[in-house]
């Protein structure tokens, strides 16, 4: 395996495997921050990345992936480093510290979006890619799975006051202060953040894409954008292409909905908090059994079978979720939902790569990942009004479990109906293409 794919996995692993990710919520509350405040910051968050998503992949593609993929590095360390400054118990310094770290992390996550993936692909042989490229995801999949159990159950422990300092005061020393320790998955994220750094700084451009010399930062720029109206206009024009990017906002947007209120799906079949840590140890585990599936399925499957299973299971899961069973029981038989963004992540990435040019691959990725991005977002502003409207019709409190209950129902035919009028598109543009 070249050694970029290698790095590849290092660098997937330390850049989104993360031991503050258990706290998330808690973290900023505990900072001082109010629940309105957080929302806003992830906003602020979210924006950065659609506003930088597909201009980085266009850069990336103009002067090279590797430069994309050292200053996410960069940034990842620098987000991390506003994080462990911060000084508990001033809120407007934390609120507007808070503010630089969404904006790095935004712009980080952009940075690295299209640009890993397409220097790694074009780092393997172009006749062992079809082969090669699977077995790396697999990789990364299972590699993954382990890195969000390690953090997971090390990141909750550790941001634990009482814990860390009855393990302290065990060993001899004097117990910390609750401003300390509160910082300790802050810290051991910024040491990963250094160690990502240095395995970007190991890789390589592929001799046969080293990009063009460079002909200062407004040409350079200029082509930059040339290459975002092309790119655009290519996958507009591309069945394949087009049909993979409108599938992939189909399935992504109301499977990640659902990953986003899993919390309170567990509150309302009668799980307790407890359990919450359990769940998506075991959740990981059962994604670290599944990769070879995943890899099997690319290799030996076609793109129409494996979308029919997976929207039969995303189908299947939804249908659960809104008719729940009690318990643990329901919890089960929603978690194939829960693998089939897995599923859908490996599939976009092996059969978009086997379509792009090499010349356009971060940019039309980069495209991927934005148009994601936006159905997400527009799929939760509509999953928040649908509530809201039942929580009136209703007549039920803000923190009523009923409401989001009901909008539940609905989200199994949402999901029918969104892809019948994509595949219903689809075949429009594929009958007026003849």
């Amino acid at each position: 395996m070249p050694l970029n794919a290698r790095l590849f996995i290092w660098f997937r692993l330390l850049f989104n495997c993360r031991f503050y990710y258990p706290i998330f919520t808690v973290l900023f509350l505990d900072l001082g921050l109010s629940i309105g405040e957080f929302a806003a910051l992830n906003v602020v968050w979210a924006l950065t990345i659609v506003l930088l998503e597909v201009p980085s992949g266009a850069l990336a593609d103009q002067i090279g992936r590797r430069a994309l993929v050292v200053a996410s590095g960069w940034l990842m360390v620098a987000e991390m480093a506003v994080l462990c400054l911060m000084p508990v118990g001033n809120h407007d310094v934390v609120l507007w510290l808070f503010v630089v770290n969404r904006v790095l992390s935004g712009a980080a996550e952009a940075a690295a979006s299209g640009a890993d993936e397409a220097l790694t692909y074009d780092s393997l042989p172009p006749d062992e890619r079809p082969t090669l490229w699977p077995r790396i995801m697999a990789k990364l999949s299972r590699a993954s799975a382990i890195g969000f159990i390690i953090t997971s159950i090390s990141g909750g422990l550790l941001y634990d006051h009482g814990k860390v300092s009855a393990a302290l005061t065990w060993l001899g020393f004097a117990a910390p202060d609750r401003a300390w320790t509160m910082k300790i998955p802050l810290v051991l994220n910024f040491i990963a953040g250094v160690v990502c750094l240095l395995v970007t700084l190991r890789m390589t451009e592929p001799p046969s894409e080293t990009p063009a010399p460079r002909q200062g930062w407004w040409p350079e720029a200029k082509q930059a954008f040339l290459r975002i109206w092309e790119t655009g206009g290519w996958i507009w024009k591309s069945q394949a292409a087009f049909t993979l990017i409108l599938l992939g906002v189909v399935f992504d947007s109301i499977i990640r909905l659902f990953l986003t209120v899993t919390s309170n799906f567990y509150r309302l079949v009668g799980v307790t908090e407890a359990w919450y840590g359990v769940i998506g140890t075991v959740s990981s585990l059962l994604a670290l059994a599944s990769s070879g599936l995943m890899e099997r399925m690319t290799t030996q499957g076609s793109l129409r079978g494996n979308f029919i299973w997976l929207t039969l299971a995303t189908f299947a899961g939804l249908c659960f979720a809104a008719y729940p069973q009690p318990g643990f029981v329901g919890v089960a038989l929603v978690v194939p939902l829960m693998l089939s963004m897995r599923f859908l992540q490996f599939f976009l990435s092996f059969y978009l790569n086997e379509i792009v040019d090499s010349t356009r691959r971060a940019t039309a990725l980069s495209f991927r990942g934005l148009t994601i991005n936006l159905a997400y977002g527009l799929m939760t502003l509509l999953f928040g009004w649908h509530t809201q409207w039942y929580q009136h019709r209703l007549d039920l409190p803000a923190e009523d479990i009923r409401a989001f209950a009901a909008s539940l129902t609905w989200w199994p035919w949402w999901f029918l109906g969104t892809l019948a009028a994509a595949l219903l598109w689809i075949r429009l543009r594929r009958k007026a293409a003849v």
